[in-house]
């Protein structure tokens, strides 16, 4: 969405809001599978003393699969983006964003504020305890029929108890 600026500009103390649902299905990629439609954007630009600030509520629904287990779970996100909009290109510093002459790119802001914001290793609960390495059972249903392994250095004692 191309939020337009002329009116704010050069008006300090003025400012421009927006609520809208973005698109956030580039979010997509490692433990997130999709978000879910729905998404919600509500924010405002504002000109104070002639620097543009950006501020944003986010709300969104991922749909991610777990890292250790994965199940696919659902994870509801909030997130509060600042940002500084300048005229001319700022490579170092990743919050200050380009106007694209009188307007700004709402969504590639909130876009880049998620990828780089968001854990890409996703539990579907802290104490998850995921697949079992030799025959893939769940662990989290319980414990595996796998036999454990004997240490090789210990194998000709194992022979002993037999």
């Amino acid at each position: 969405m191309q939020l337009d600026l002329r009116d704010i500009i050069n008006a300090p103390g003025e400012a421009v809001s927006f609520d809208y649902e973005p698109d956030l299905s580039d979010a997509a990629g490692g433990c997130i599978v999709a978000v879910k439609p729905g998404a919600k954007a509500k924010g405002s630009v504002r000109n104070s003393a002639g620097v543009l600030y950006f501020e944003a509520d986010v709300d969104a629904v991922l749909e991610c699969a777990c890292a250790r287990c994965l199940k696919e779970f659902e994870l509801p996100v909030h997130r509060h983006i600042h940002a500084v909009l300048s005229e001319g290109e700022n490579e170092d510093d990743p919050d200050v964003y380009a106007l694209s002459g009188e307007s700004v790119d709402v969504d590639e802001i909130i876009l880049t504020d998620f990828i780089l914001n968001t854990d890409q290793r996703l539990l579907c609960r802290e104490d998850c305890k995921g697949l079992c390495v030799k025959c893939g059972a769940d662990l989290n249903a319980g414990p595996c029929r796998c036999k454990p392994e004997t240490d090789p250095r210990l194998a000709v004692l194992e022979q002993l108890l037999e």
